[in-house]
């Protein structure tokens, strides 16, 4: 949360965790936000999440960058992944 200009009053949250009471639960409490699933906007949590990983997939076949400093505090825009063909 250090990353940006002010503390999120909100947290819209997808993936396996969604699911899970305790990982709810302590984002709320760790992040001192509204955590709140993403199926409350009528978006697939799980659905999402997939997306997500096809994204990154695809800019690691292309060999683009998945973190940059300004957003993550890398060190330099770096690639992600190893490919494996078998």
């Amino acid at each position: 949360l250090g990353m940006f200009p002010s503390r999120p009053k909100i947290l819209i949250v997808c993936g396996g965790g969604v699911h899970h009471p305790v990982i709810m639960r302590e984002l709320a409490a760790r992040c001192g936000a509204d955590v709140t699933p993403a199926a409350r906007y009528g978006w697939s949590a799980d659905a999402m999440e997939a997306q997500a990983f096809a994204y990154l997939a695809v800019r690691t076949l292309k060999n683009l960058p998945l973190t940059y400093p300004a957003t993550t505090g890398a060190p330099r825009p770096l690639t992600g992944g190893v490919i494996h063909r078998p």
